[in-house]
């Protein structure tokens, strides 16, 4: 009601201040033209703040006041003109103020109508700002915040009051400062307008925050100064994650490319550091026959001060359930401490000291069996989530996977080196060989040994030395060489050397078989026994030479046992019948015939003896050397004609007697009374085993430079068993009539000893009663050797 009141009277003030112009200028008097600024003013006023209708109706009134006013002062006619014109001047004052004030309103309005929906959008902006995932927020060109969302706030851990009073600048780390002030300086100067980039802003307890950070160029700000719009996303689980990946493909880049766990360990454990935002890795390995822990490997970054930590741990043992490395080995299972000031064990309080404020441990396994365990610390506070004890304890299944493979091709290639190093410096000759019989490779004792060079090994002396040892193996009723050796065996060979010795090798063949037991190759042992089977030689001749002496000093008791007999013999019989003969002779009484018989009789018996003892004694002078011969020209032929001549009347046998000689027989060189020795000889033996009315044959001819002499008879015949020995002293053939037939058994051998003192030979041709052939050679005269026309029996 009040308002309406006020309105009432606003609208009727201006018709009210007309009325009393009008009254005021009807009671003076005063001229229309003077009341006329009056009435333009009321006219104005509603103009200004009221209505067009408002407006049309103090301005009627104002022309009616104005028109009345002239009529009654001036005359309806006289004045008339100028108030029609000061009526136009006021309709027309009237409508073009009012027409610029509704302009001016309408203006009014529509700039209110702005303002509202500015401020609506500036809240929907605000609103918007904070709603926000990402941290936004507005920064002039030196880094300065003017205004930041709440999102950006929890990012950086701060509060927006403390954020507000630092810069963009001071919330970056040291390593990416720079580049963010370079980008604030091109964003500020226009010369770029958008920047980008993931960079790494500081908590407030020192922590790094990786986030992902866009500046873009705005318009300028009121003071001029441009601004930029600041866009942050946290990207610490995409980095940690990223991290994670990164970490496990570093560690089995690692894993492929390195040869040992010592080599290895620095880039492992530095990779799990890098990549995992860890400033310290520990590897602890089991030791003390698995009773403790100790440290084997480490890695810190370069300037982190922790050798002052890590050189005394060097000297600490860890037993099972002892600290957070001591559980994990117990356990098998990874484990993590977010906080080392809630822990009071021993090791963490010297964590403590060097500023390491959280770790995790994870086992190192393989088999199941726990090798380790791996610790990683850090300098702030953290979290282990399940994603990165997942990740730790695959890495710690493949690190100690690769543990006990390069351990175990470690103690493979120190046993390969150890049996290599055999193999070079064994003093034994060992060759490798193919299941084909390939010589593989040969050491360099069986290179010395045999003084060949590989490819002459090979090529030359591998496959003679193959062919012997499958002989020997034959010979000794084993395998041959590629046909497999699973008792090593051992056989002897001769082998020439390549500086043309010949040795005796001991070989002794192993087969190595691959995984399904087929023969893969075969191992050689060649050993230079030469020095020990010349001992064994030298040994067997003596042991030969001993058992010769031993059957010559039983020969030579059998031959004195039988020259005793036959001696005796001999002897006793020659001196009974001259003993028998002389005392008849001495009783007298006897007729001079039977003296003169008598005497026939010891004067044989005195020759028999008297041979006998000249046969020895000649016997004795060839063996001993000291007979000489005296060399001549001596015609076989007429020899041998005397020797018949002599036997056919000498002999108390009937036996014919005939000669097969070449006339054109040369003349031979040597002693023709030993010649006649030796046929004389052997024609009384020819006649001695002939029966009565055998047939003995002489015959001669020439053999080549030599003169071949032979004695048949048609006798007895010597039995196979005794021919070789018939020329051996006092040896007599003793089975069947021979034994009966007298004879010292050395006519034979001092014909053998002639002979060959003439460079000639003599062997004999007999069976069992078929008789006996002798056979023997003298050399031809030398101007006699040329070739001639033979005639042969």
């Amino acid at each position: 009601m009040p308002f309406r009141t006020r309105g009432l009277v606003r609208r009727a003030t201006p018709f009210a201040g007309i009325a009393a112009v009008f009254a005021v200028a009807i009671a003076t008097g005063a001229p229309a033209l003077l009341a006329f600024p009056l009435f333009l003013l009321a006219v104005l006023s509603v103009a200004l703040f009221d209505n067009s209708a408002q407006l049309i109706g103090i301005g009627i009134v104002a022309a009616l006041a104005i028109l009345i006013l002239s009529i009654t002062q001036l005359g309806p006619t006289s004045n008339l003109a100028t108030a029609v014109f000061e009526v136009a001047v006021l309709g027309i004052v009237a409508a073009a103020v009012h027409e610029v004030v509704e302009h001016a309103r309408l203006a009014e309005g529509s700039a209110e109508q702005k303002a509202i929906e500015l401020e609506s959008i500036d809240e929907r902006l605000r609103m918007t700002l904070e709603a926000a995932m990402i941290g936004l927020g507005l920064v002039t060109a030196s880094g300065r915040w003017v205004q930041v969302n709440e999102k950006l706030v929890a990012i950086l851990g701060r509060g927006r009051e403390e954020l507000m009073q630092m810069g963009l600048l001071e919330v970056t780390s040291n390593a990416d400062r720079g580049v963010v002030e370079d980008a604030l300086g091109k964003l500020g100067r226009r010369e770029i307008v958008r920047w980008e980039g993931e960079v790494a802003e500081t908590a407030p307890d020192g922590r790094w925050i990786p986030v992902a950070l866009a500046v873009v160029a705005l318009g300028d700000h009121v003071s001029g100064e441009p601004l930029l719009l600041v866009q942050e996303t946290d990207i610490s689980a995409r980095k940690r994650l990223d991290g994670m990946r990164d970490a496990l493909v570093a560690v089995r880049h690692v894993i492929v490319t390195a040869n040992s766990w010592e080599q290895a360990a620095p880039a492992l454990l530095g990779s799990l550091c890098s990549h995992l935002d860890w400033d310290l890795a520990q590897y602890w390995s089991v030791a003390d026959e698995r009773h403790a822990l100790r440290l084997r490997n480490s890695w810190f970054s370069d300037g982190s001060n922790l050798e002052d930590f890590n050189d005394p741990a060097r000297n600490l043992s860890i037993e099972v359930g002892g600290g957070l490395v001591g559980r994990v080995w117990q356990s098998g299972v990874a484990a993590s401490l977010d906080d080392l000031a809630t822990n009071d064990y021993e090791q963490a309080s010297a964590e403590r000291h060097v500023g390491l404020r959280s770790a995790v441990a994870f086992p190192v396994v393989s088999g199941g069996t726990t090798m380790g365990v791996i610790e990683l610390l850090g300098r702030h506070a953290r979290h282990s989530d399940d994603d990165l004890v997942t990740l730790l304890s695959t890495a710690g299944g493949e690190i100690g996977q690769f543990i006990q493979r390069t351990e175990t091709a470690e103690a493979l290639r120190h046993s390969e080196a150890d049996h290599r190093a055999i193999y070079e410096r064994s003093p034994i000759g060992i060759a490798r060989v193919s299941a084909d019989g390939e010589l593989l490779e040969g050491n360099p004792a069986l290179l010395h040994m045999l003084e060949h060079d590989l490819d002459t090994m090979r090529s030359q002396a591998w496959p003679d030395l193959l062919r012997a040892y499958d002989q020997a193996a034959g010979r000794a009723r084993i395998a041959p060489l590629l046909a497999g050796i699973p008792d090593q065996r051992s056989v002897h060979v001769r082998a020439a050397t390549g500086g043309g010795r010949w040795l005796w090798l001991q070989l002794t063949a192993t087969s190595i078989p691959d995984a399904s037991g087929q023969l893969e190759h075969l191992l050689v042992m060649a050993e230079d026994v030469t020095t020990v089977r010349e001992t064994q030689d030298r040994l067997a001749e003596a042991l030969d030479s001993q058992r010769s002496a031993n059957a010559t000093l039983e020969k030579l008791d059998r031959t004195k046992t039988e020259f005793l007999s036959i001696v005796s013999h001999e002897f006793r019989t020659a001196l009974t019948g001259i003993q028998g003969f002389s005392e008849l002779i001495r009783d007298g009484g006897i007729e001079p015939e039977e003296i003169r018989a008598y005497g026939g009789y010891i004067f044989n018996d005195a020759d028999r003896v008297n041979r006998l003892i000249g046969d020895m004694l000649d016997l004795d002078r060839m063996e001993s050397g000291r007979m000489s011969i005296r060399l001549a020209d001596v015609d076989i032929n007429d020899v041998v004609t005397d020797v018949i001549t002599r036997a056919a009347s000498g002999s108390a046998v009937i036996v014919e007697f005939k000669a097969d000689l070449d006339p054109r027989l040369p003349i031979v060189t040597g002693d023709r009374d030993r010649m006649v020795q030796v046929v004389s000889n052997l024609a009384n033996n020819a006649v001695k085993y002939s029966p009565d009315g055998g047939i003995v044959t002489l015959s001669t001819r020439a053999e080549g430079g030599f003169a071949l002499i032979s004695v048949a008879d048609t006798g007895l015949g010597i039995p196979p068993d005794e021919i070789g020995h018939v020329f051996e002293r006092f040896r007599r053939v003793r089975s069947g009539a021979a034994q009966s037939i007298p004879g010292t058994g050395l006519g034979l051998t001092i014909v053998k000893q002639i002979v060959e003192m003439h460079g000639g030979k003599i062997w004999v041709e007999s069976a069992v009663g078929h008789g006996s052939a002798f056979h023997f050679t003298i050399p031809l005269a030398a101007e006699h050797t040329a070739p001639n026309p033979l005639r042969h029996a």
